[in-house]
């Protein structure tokens, strides 16, 4: 008798046949439909020249954009006109023709309704029909483009950037250079990220010690700027360069080391060695001559002064420099009357004039203005010419020349 509730089983003791189908058909079913890959099922038609939609299940849907409903019995190139471009009807036919299953790479889907990128897998069912087992890969392969996109925009940047660029680790290893390095050391990439004890054996040997407490203060996360000191290049020769660097962290806040920027300076370097040159030879001529040299600012304060002036102040050029010249050499209370400067700054010429100290002298003065880039005046330059004794002999020359008249005067009238 049998059990109230129990089924019936085969003449082999298990489960009805129909039973055993019916719960794995019912299983498929909840796999079909759960899984997370896009599953279309198709029958071939006019041996192979066509293929219909047989099933397809919701991640499909979704990945497609359409209804299973609006699909079964059509055919696939009906409803997905691009699946021949797309390559994956000729790899139908060969898995339908074979019975070997085939993986479709991942390529790109495109008709006037969707596109993206698709990855196939195919098999052949022992019922003949076809399987495509498909993930969508479209944000993947957008993420990877995207990638590959700022991995070449730093590329470009970094690798074509005119600066030797370093990115050095937390424990003071260069981890990548950029191909600037060759032009500015001689080192190529490899030397210089293999390289032992960074940067020591390419900083010039007096400036080592500076160098290596700078580059612990970075290793720390310090930012610098603009540190000057001296290479050794890979040939010998000793260039100046540039170094500023600034501490890297991920997106976490974790720190990766430190970035480094380096820029050769020599020939800024040359320029102003040769500057310095110039401004030493001009002051070495400029404090031998008996004339008071002034450079002068808009309120007649002294920006310079050579040695001349200097010593008739009676100062140190410190003690002079920003002083007004009126308040040295005249009464303070304001420029001189006529005063030569204050005309050639009002005028935009150079003037000329005498003038005569509280101690006696007499000065022959000349003054031109100064204009900066814009061609606006902001002082003058003043070359005064102790004229004292000249003036003397102007006046002896003049009384000698009055007492020869009227000694004429008094020989003709006898």
């Amino acid at each position: 008798m049998k059990k109230k509730g129990s089924r019936p089983r085969s003449s082999s003791g298990g489960w009805g046949h129909n039973d055993g189908l019916k719960e794995l058909e019912a299983k498929f079913a909840v796999l079909f439909n759960n899984v997370s890959s896009g599953v279309a099922i198709y029958e071939a038609r006019n041996d192979g020249e066509d293929f219909v939609f047989v099933d397809f299940n919701r991640a499909a849907e979704e990945i497609e954009q359409i209804k299973k409903d609006d699909l079964i019995g059509r055919s696939v190139v009906e409803v997905f006109p691009g699946v021949k471009d797309f390559g994956l009807f000729d790899v139908f036919q060969r898995v339908w023709r074979t019975g070997t299953p085939e993986h479709h790479p991942v390529s790109t889907y495109r008709d006037n309704r969707i596109a993206g990128w698709r990855e196939n897998y195919v098999y052949k069912l022992p019922s003949g029909r076809i399987v495509a087992v498909y993930d969508d890969v479209t944000k993947n392969k957008r993420s990877e483009l995207a990638w590959q996109m700022s991995e070449q925009c730093f590329r470009a940047i970094a690798d074509y950037t005119f600066d030797w660029e370093v990115w050095v680790s937390p424990g003071g290893r260069p981890l990548w250079t950029n191909p600037a390095v060759r032009r500015v050391t001689g080192y190529d990439v490899k030397e210089v990220t293999t390289m032992r004890d960074y940067p020591m054996p390419i900083v010039y040997e007096e400036d080592r010690e500076r160098m290596r407490k700078a580059f612990r203060s970075a290793l720390k996360g310090s930012t610098g700027n603009d540190v000057e000191f001296r290479i050794e290049r890979k040939d010998g020769s000793v260039v100046w360069v540039e170094m500023s660097w600034q501490p890297i962290f991920d997106d976490k806040g974790m720190p990766l080391g430190h970035r480094e920027s380096i820029r050769d300076i020599s020939g800024r370097k040359r320029a102003e060695d040769a500057l310095k040159k110039a401004e030493e030879e001009k002051e070495t001529i400029l404090n031998n001559i008996a004339e008071h040299v002034l450079y002068l600012d808009g309120q007649l304060r002294v920006l310079w002064a050579n040695r001349a002036a200097v010593e008739s102040a009676g100062m140190t050029r410190r003690q002079l420099t920003g002083r007004r010249c009126y308040e040295i050499w005249s009464d303070g209370k304001g420029p001189c009357v006529d005063c030569p400067v204050v005309r050639a700054m009002k005028g935009g010429r150079t003037e000329e004039g005498e003038r005569q100290t509280s101690d006696g002298r007499v000065w022959l003065m000349e003054a031109a203005p100064v204009r900066n880039d814009r061609g606006d005046i902001v002082g003058a330059v003043e070359i005064a010419l102790d004229i004292t004794e000249r003036k003397r002999a102007e006046l002896q020359l003049q009384e000698s020349e009055r007492k020869f008249r009227r000694l004429a005067e008094r020989s003709g009238g006898g």
